[in-house]
């Protein structure tokens, strides 16, 4: 397993970024494999990368470097795929309760993270474009940690998918960087994706709360991971 360790600083608040469509006819969030765990541990925010990382796309690669796909096969569900139904809060298609208390309501994903835009009509437009659909190994090329701000200031300003102004920064992750945790609120990790033949996949990206906690156990919990991923 492939360990990053990130402290999530606290110096800039991030914009709103590449905003999703809310059409009603709006294709699903793309499913990938990217994130395996993100945690706090002595005041840091630690990130654990999968081994295996991927995504699936409607970008024509020509079947060079494609994957197989459990899901066409009979396999299980693969880990980032929708496990349950739900509905979010409102703003467009599928769930999107981040910081409004839509995320016990929302879909989750193999890792029991809720499911941005995530709900009932994914599972059925993956099953109706499925010859459209393929999947990709991926590289990280790039992984940043960024403060989005309190729970009020993400209620008023929730950042679409992609990347944010990051706090901390590093390219080419197999070092270890790190940045103060300045406060609670809510933070975003994501992943700038390349497959091997240099195509751009974009970023992939997680929004997790993270609250202070006292007593003998002080220090700072994550709560309410998000994965949050640009519509396929």
């Amino acid at each position: 397993m492939r360990r990053r360790e990130f402290i999530a600083g606290s110096g800039i608040v991030a914009a709103s970024a590449l905003a999703g469509c809310t059409g009603s006819k709006s294709p699903p969030p793309r499913k990938s494999n990217v994130f395996q765990t993100i945690e706090t541990k002595s005041g840091k925010l630690r990130v654990d990368l999968e081994d295996n990382t991927w995504v699936k796309s409607r970008y024509d690669g020509g079947g060079q470097n494609a994957l197989a796909d459990p899901d066409d096969v009979g396999g299980l569900s693969p880990v980032g795929g929708a496990r349950a139904k739900g509905k979010g809060g409102g703003g467009g298609r599928g769930a999107t309760g981040r910081a409004t208390g839509g995320y016990a309501s929302a879909p989750k994903t193999g890792h029991g993270r809720a499911w941005w835009h995530g709900g009932d009509y994914a599972d059925d437009w993956y099953e109706n474009h499925q010859d459209e659909v393929s999947k990709y190994g991926v590289a990280v090329a790039t992984v940043g940690v960024a403060y989005l701000g309190s729970s009020a200031a993400m209620e008023d300003d929730k950042p679409g998918a992609g990347p944010v102004p990051w706090d901390c920064r590093v390219d080419n992750p197999d070092d270890t960087e790190a940045c103060q945790i300045g406060t609670d609120g809510w933070y975003r990790v994501g992943a700038e994706l390349r497959e091997k033949n240099g195509h751009d996949f974009d970023w992939e990206c997680v929004d997790l709360k993270v609250d202070e906690t006292t007593g003998s156990d002080a220090g700072y919990e994550v709560e309410k991971q998000w994965k949050v991923s640009p519509r396929i």
